[in-house]
Order: structure tokens, then sequence, then C-alpha cells
């Protein structure tokens, strides 16, 4: 077909000269560019021009709005000079001194720029009235009520002149409706805003000072609250800006200012509107509100900057679409003009000898030696494949003299696909003790240490068998039977197919390096705290009967140290140190320090029993937190800690004692308990047997209809009803026990048993919906199982054959290993075809990415407990979370928070905007729904 197209041009230009064609190409090509390039050197004019008009009118801006400030400024201290506080007097003159500084920048730049103020009627008149409210001229004045509405006149009049001045610079004229919102914003609503503020400010400090309230001043107040009630939401809908750069801390800034305008609005309601009386300090009440004034200034200043960003950025990107435009134009143009050089010489004798040259460097021959017969492009290049072949030269030479100087510092040797030795240096023979014909042709087993296990090597096997380069240290063993321990690295060696030749081993002696820190293990003192450390307690093992390890770590110390500093760390770790040393005094235990925040307590049988083993450790660990955080603050600050106990007929090895205890509170970190007691079932490191055994109870679990879901409440927080449930799948073991994912659901994924059990928690929760209509049901789903087709196809016929699906929320965890949204968003575009709805599971752990928010559409946001369980004591934890349930509201998506544990927790989220809770202090998850009609208000007894 398209050769059909170009049929007659190809015969026309095939009647032409050479020369011809070329000129006739290029001068089409010419005129083709040259046409439409006046429609864009137009526009860049046009917009260039807009765009300078409002960089001058956002000078306009921040210069008006500094006059208004002080203008503002002047009205609150006079009003409280002439309310009877003569002490204002002094700060009223620096005021008008500000307020002269502010009108000379804003004529000097003016007289520079658009020369309109002396011609404006509304800011000359407002330069008449300003003279007027002076200190000397006060008296002049009628009353504090004359002076204050003066005062209003002016703001009013320099607003009306930004209006002017915005329409003369095209201020609120443009394509990007960021910038269209900011602009709004600064040309008139965070100014009626700030002026409502200060005409509150002056209204109030009256009322303070005189003690009394008239119905005027009343009925003022009440209106200029309820109009800065009605701009805060001009505010509030900054969700325009959410793709600006500096929106995260634009909108930190917007929170904060409407925080602190809040609490000053609470102060005029509670001790004026709402009081008998009105009864505060008028000085208080000033410095407060100016407070105020001064963060929306501040704010204001802010918004002013980022519309200068915003604008500087469209007018970086029109110049470089000129300048890409202007380039390309030029570029086609000397392409053209090159294409017409090159073809008009003959090249084909210049085109034989670089196909010549190419064919010798296939053949590895790299003396070659080109004759540039012509002075062109052409001939640059045969000059330029000499100059290759002379760097290829070099290259070859110096890559033999890498390989030498590796030969020489490092073990070296290679191995073909199937791991035969098949080179090795001299120093590997030299270290082993093997020559080389002893080495030749056979495998590293030779040289492998008997120490060694076999895991490290079918490790090592599987990751280079996959092209993937493996580092590790290994212990190896000479021909004279003695050891050596070398750090090695393992690079399989690809082919232009990509399969693998063969690997290289690159190794380094660090036998001297790993005797010295195994000498610096035989230490049995901790350093830092002087307590007696691993060591010690793996030599006290042996000497005691029956042991009971009570093991307790710092939640998150890698956190602490980065925040406050290792110096800080460090007197953390003393002072509970300290305090673990009394505990050890008083219980007759021995303490041990481990790792880096890493404590040990051990007991003998008779001290402790099963009975009373968790009531201790409880009482350790609240006793800890407690003195932590009552400590001074330049020593310590506030922690808190899990841990786990470990009894001695737990394992008949005591060294495992340690790994128990240390598993167990892995677990309870993982659970969101403070300690556990560890039993078989938590180590889910056991060998094949133990596999195997837990593989066939899952099966007959499943025979048995053992599989059961137990159903967690959430709390709607405006009405404290429960609304939701979530559905947690769980195991019943033969005696009747629930038992947790934690423990069956990793092994049933590798045995291919986890569909199964994906469609039994589906079967289950389905049905108990059905019986409970009026509830919404959380179903869990991982990423597999979205990627699943099969899984996917069942939970797509579950919701078809569901009468409510409004009331159906599938719960994605594991967002974070989401690295191509396109499947995931297919599959929620179609789960909400049917009706249900998105939730994002335990945001807020790990790195917290709100791309996922912004990716997954998700209805519900889930932040994680990591940050709600010390919300009531950790600042950092109280901010974070209020970003979240901001960012969640401007997208539209309600907020679920986790591990509500307490009565204080769930009033501090409450007050913090989140939509519902969930966690043990609303309701433990159950295997059946109670339908509970009363709000959640105290502390259940199981708890």
């Amino acid at each position: 077909m398209f050769a059909k197209l170009v049929q007659p041009a190809v015969t026309l230009l095939n009647r032409l000269p050479f020369k011809f064609k070329i000129i006739v190409s290029i001068s089409v090509l010419f005129l083709l560019l040259i046409l439409p390039s006046r429609t864009t050197f137009m526009n860049y004019i046009e917009k260039k021009e807009r765009y300078n008009n409002q960089f001058t009118g956002v000078t306009y801006v921040e210069k008006i709005h500094s006059l208004i400030y002080q203008v503002q400024m002047h009205r609150g201290l006079t009003n409280g000079y002439l309310s009877g506080n003569l002490s204002f007097k002094k700060s009223i003159l620096e005021n008008e001194k500000a307020i002269q500084r502010e009108l000379d920048v804003l004529v000097a730049y003016d007289k520079k720029t658009l020369g309109i103020l002396r011609q404006n009627r509304e800011f000359v008149d407002a330069l008449a009235r300003i003279e007027l409210i002076k200190i000397k001229n006060i008296q002049q004045l009628k009353n504090g009520k004359t002076i204050f509405s003066v005062h209003t006149k002016i703001i009013m009049q320099l607003i009306d002149t930004l209006h002017q001045i915005s329409v003369r610079t095209s201020f609120t004229n443009s394509e990007d409706e960021k910038l269209v919102y900011i602009a709004r914003l600064l040309e008139e609503k965070l100014l009626l805003l700030e002026e409502n503020i200060g005409q509150i400010r002056g209204i109030a400090v009256a009322i303070f000072t005189q003690k009394k309230i008239s119905r005027s001043q009343k009925s003022a107040l009440l209106t200029r609250y309820t109009l800065i009630k009605s701009l805060e939401e001009d505010l509030r809908e900054s969700g325009v800006l959410q793709k600006s750069d500096n929106y995260l801390s634009l909108q930190k800034e917007i929170v904060l200012a409407i925080h602190q305008l809040d609490a000053m609005l609470t102060t005029v309601n509670e001790h004026i509107l709402l009081a008998q009386k009105p009864d505060y300090d008028s000085k208080v009440f000033f410095a407060k509100a100016t407070e105020v004034l001064e963060r929306y200034r501040h704010l204001y200043m802010h918004f002013a900057n980022t519309y200068e960003k915003l604008l500087r950025k469209l007018d970086q990107s029109l110049t470089r679409e000129l300048i890409f435009i202007t380039a390309g134009f030029i570029l086609i143009l000397l392409s053209a003009l090159y294409i017409f050089a090159a073809f008009y010489r003959s090249i084909a004798e210049s085109l034989k000898k670089l196909k010549h040259a190419s064919e010798m460097i296939a053949e590895g021959k790299t003396e070659i030696a080109l004759s540039a017969d012509t002075k062109d492009e052409i001939g640059n290049a045969l000059i330029a494949f000499n100059h290759m072949s002379k760097k290829l030269r070099k290259n070859i030479s110096f890559l033999d003299s890498y390989k030498m100087a590796i030969d020489e510092t490092s073990i070296v040797s290679k191995t073909d696909p199937r791991g035969v030795i098949t080179y090795v240096n001299e120093l590997f023979c030299e270290i082993s003790g093997y020559s080389k014909k002893e080495l030749l042709g056979r495998s590293h087993n030779i040289v492998r240490h008997p120490d060694v296990p076999r895991e490290l090597f079918a490790g090592l096997w599987k990751t280079i068998s996959a092209k993937k380069v493996w580092h590790g240290v290994v212990k190896n063993r000479r021909k004279n039977g003695g050891d050596y321990i070398v750090d090695a690295t393992i690079i399989p060696v690809l082919d232009n197919r990509g399969e693998i030749v063969e690997f290289i081993g690159v190794r380094h002696d660090i036998t001297e390096l790993e005797r010295s820190k195994e000498e610096i293990r035989k230490q049995k003192v901790d350093l830092l705290t002087g307590l007696p450390n691993r060591n010690q307690l793996l030599d006290d093992l042996q000497t005691v009967k029956k042991p009971i390890l009570f093991y307790i770590n710092v939640d998150d110390f890698a956190s602490l140290n980065d925040f406050y500093g290792m110096h800080m760390g460090d007197r953390v770790l003393i002072h509970i140190a300290e305090l673990l040393r009394d505990v050890a005094a008083r219980s007759g235990s021995r303490l041990y320090k481990l790792q880096v925040d890493e404590f040990l307590l051990l007991f003998e049988e008779g001290s402790l029993t099963h009975d009373n083993d968790s009531l201790v450790m409880g009482e350790i660990i609240n006793h800890i937190e407690k003195e932590t955080a009552q400590c001074d603050a330049t020593e310590c600050v506030s922690v808190t800690l899990s841990g786990g106990i470990a009894f001695y007929d737990t394992d008949g090895n005591y060294d495992n004692l340690i790994t128990c205890a240390t598993l167990a509170r892995k677990v309870a970190k993982k659970e969101n308990r403070k300690y556990l007691r560890y039993t078989s079932l938590m180590n889910k490191d056991a060998d094949y047997q133990s596999v195997m055994e837990s593989i066939n109870k899952i099966k007959k679990a499943l025979a048995e209809d053992r599989i059961v879901v137990y159903f967690q409440p959430i709390v709607d927080n405006r009405t404290g009803a429960i609304t939701k449930y979530e559905a947690l799948v769980r195991m019943i073991d033969e005696d009747g026990k629930a038992i947790s994912p934690f423990f069956f659901l990793e092994i049933a994924k590798k045995a291919k048993l986890y569909t199964k059990i994906t469609k039994v928690v589906l079967d289950k929760t389905f049905l108990m919906f059905e019986k409970y209509p009026q509830y919404d049901f959380s179903i869990n789903i991982t990423l597999e199982d979205i990627l699943d087709q099969e899984v996917a196809a069942y939970i797509f016929n579950k919701l078809i054959g569901c009468s409510r699906t409004d009331h159906i929320i599938l719960e994605i965890t594991e967002s974070e290993e989401i690295k191509d949204y396109t499947p995931v968003n297919e599959f929620i575009q179609k789960v909400k075809e049917y009706g249900a709805k998105i939730a994002i599971d335990d945001f807020g752990s790990g790195y917290a990415n709100f791309e996922h928010i912004i990716a997954l559409h998700a209805d519900f946001i889930k932040i994680d407990g990591s940050l709600i369980k010390n919300i009531d004591t950790s600042e950092d934890s109280r901010i974070i979370t209020e970003a979240i349930i901001a960012f969640s509201k401007k997208l539209g998506s309600k907020t679920v928070v986790e591990y509500v544990h307490n009565e204080v927790v769930y009033e501090k989220v409450r007050e913090m905007g989140a939509d519902y809770s969930q966690g043990f202090y609303l309701g433990e998850p159950a295997p059946k729904v109670v339908d509970l009609s009363e709000k959640i208000g105290m502390q259940q007894e199981t708890l």
C-alpha cells in the first residue's frame, strides 16, 4: 500500500540528477518548516509578555500585602491604646515608621514598573487616610469606633487597588488551574481572611479591656466569625495543588494556620460570645491574635512564593519549548544539508573500506589503518575508525594489566557452567597448597571445609545459576588439613545470547581479620553498660539446671538513634540497664546485655512458674516504660519495649533458649503484643520433618473444616457504633485452640494450599455477610491474590452472586510490593464495577509511600498500628497520622486507625478526624459477629 502511494514521487525523482534530488527535497522540507514557525513564535511572544506582567503583579501583591499587614497592626495597637492600654504608644510609633517604609518601597517599585498608583483614586485616598490615623492626628477623630472604621476603609481601598493591578497584569489569567487558584487566594480571599482576623483582634481587645460588650460589638464579632469560617473552606480546598513540588509543606502550613486560627476563635467564643461577662487578658489575646496574623502573613508569602515558582516553571517550560522547536528546525535543516553533501560525493568506496575493517575486527584483528580519501564526514568516520582500533588495542592492553593486577592480589579461579575448574592463578595454588595440575578438571569441593553447611553452597549455586552475582564469606580447607577464610565473589559470565559460559571467582584472604573478630567475640562484658554479654550468658547456661529467659528489646531503636543521635541512644541504654539492675536485684535473677538494644534476665526454676511469668514480664516492661517516660528529658527519652519468654522445657538444648525467647518477641511484635511465651509453633525455620508435619496439619484442618474466619469489629468514630467487621483467618488445632496465620500461612503458600485457604475465607465471609447485611465486611487480599487469575476469578464470581456488594471491602495488603500498577488497577476497576470498595491495609508501616493512595484510588486508608500505638505519647506519630488523615480527606478516602488499645488513644484519633477505629480496646477478633447496637465507650472486660 505504501509503495503504491510513493511511486509517483519516486518516478518523478528518478528523472532528476542526483544533485537536484537533494536540492528539491531540502527545499520542500524548508518550506514545510518555515510556514508553521510564525504561529509558534507569535504564541511565544504573547505568553512571554503575559508571564512578565504576572511576575510584576505578584511583586505588587507581596508589597501591598506587607503594607496591609502593617495597617492591620496599627489598627490593633491603636484600638488597644484608646481602650486604655497606654503602653501600646511606643509600638504604635514604631509601626507608623514601618507603614512609611512599606509605602516608600511600594511607590518606588511602581515608579520603575507600571507607574499607576499616583493615578489610582483608591490608593491616593488611602494615602490621605493613612496620614489621618497617625497618633499625632488621632484626637481629630471622634472616637475609637471612627478610627477603627478608617483603618478598615484604608485596607479595603488597598485591596481594591490590588484588584485593579491584578486586572492590569493578568494576574489570575492562566491555563494552569493551580496558578489561578493561588492568584484568587492572593488577590482577595486571603486578604479578606487576614482583614477579618485583624478586625476580630481589634474588637476583642477593646471588649477584654473594657470588661463589657455591647450589642453592636457582639453582632460585629458574630459577622466576622462567620465570614472567617467561610473563608477557611477556600483554604481547605487546596487539593488542586497536590501535584505541586511543595504541596506537602504548603499543606502543613495551611493545617497549622487553620489550627491556630481555630484556637483564637475558640477563645473569642468561650470568653466573649458564650461568657456572661468578658473575662480575658487583653494583652495576652492581642499577642495570640497577632501570632495568628503573623502565621497567615507567613502563609500568604508562602502562597506568593509558590505562585512565583509555578510561574517561573511555566516560563522556563515556554523557553525550553521554543528552544526545542528552534533546535529541531535547525537540526532538520542541517541534517538535510548533510545528506545533500554526503550523497553528492562518491561514498561507495569509503563504505566498502568500513565493511572490510568491520570484518577484520570480527576476526579479532585490531591492527587497522584506513586511508581517508575524502575530507567530509565519511572521511572523518574512516579516521575515527582508525582511532577506535587504537583505543581497542589500548583497552585490551589495559584489560591484560587489570587481569595481571587481580592475579597478583586476589585468589582467582574459573569454572565451566558445570562447576569444573578451568583456571586457577598462582595465589590460589599458594594459599590452598594444591598445584594447578591437581586443581584443573576438579570441582571446588576439593577445598571445601566440612564446617561449612551444605545450605551455603546450595544457595551459592542457586544464585549464580540465576545469572546473579554471589558474595559471601567462606571457610576453605588447605591440602595439609589447615583452614583459611576468604571473602568471595562469584560472577557468572554471559555470552551475547545471555547464556552462562563460565563462572569467575575472586577471593581475598581474610583469615587474620576473622580471627581478630573471634577474639573480640570471646570477650564477656558489654563495653557500654558493663553488663555480662552473650558469651557470659552461654557459659552460665551450662551451669543452670532449669533456666527461664526473659528477653527484652527496645522497639524501633534504630529510628531513635537516627532521630536523636547515637549519643542519646547510648544514654537511653545505660538508663535502661540501671533500671534492669534494680529489677534483677529484687527478683534474684541475672541480667545480661546481648546486642545493641537487647537485654536478657535469667531466672531459675522456683523463682517463676508458668502461672506468674506473664505477670512478672508485664510488670517489668511497664516499669521500664514508665521510668524512661518520667526521667530527665536531657538524659533520656521515652521508649517502648517488647519481649519474649522461654522456659527450659521448651527445648532440650539450653543454648537454643535464647533463639526461642527472641522468636517469641518477634511474634509478639508482629501481633502487636507486649510479650509472648515461646511455643514450638513459633519456629517457622524447623527442619524438614517439622515442616511436613505442619503441612499435614493444614491439609487435615482443611479436610475437617477447621480453617475458620474470626471477625473483629470496626467502629464509626462519629457515632461510636460498630458498622464494619474485618475477616481474619484462623486455624483451629485438634485441641480447639485458634492458631494465628503467622504460624501457618507462609507454609501454606509453599505447599500450594494458600489458594484453598483463600477460597474458604471468601466463602465463610460472604456467608456471614448474608446473615448480617447491615454491616460492611473487609477481606484481606494480597498482591499474589490479585495476580492469581484463579483467585481473582473466584472473587469476581462471589461478587456476582452477592446481593449487596456495596457492603464488601477488599483490603490490599503488602501494597509496598507493587511495582506495576496496571494489573492491580484493572482488578480494582473491575471490583468497583461490581460495587465493592477498596482499602489499603497497614498504611504508615515501612516507608509509607503516598503514591499507593493516589495510584490505587482506595475508598479506605487503614493507618498501621505502628503509628497509632504510641500516638498519645509520640509527637512524631501524631504529626504523621494527622498528615495521612488530611491527605486522605483531600482525596475523598475514609481513614481507619488500627491498634486502638486504650481509651486515651481512642479519644485522640477521634479528635484528629479519623473516620473509623479498630483494636482490642473496641473488640477482639471472635468467631461470630456480635450484633451490638450500643456505642463503644468502655474497655472490654477481657482486656
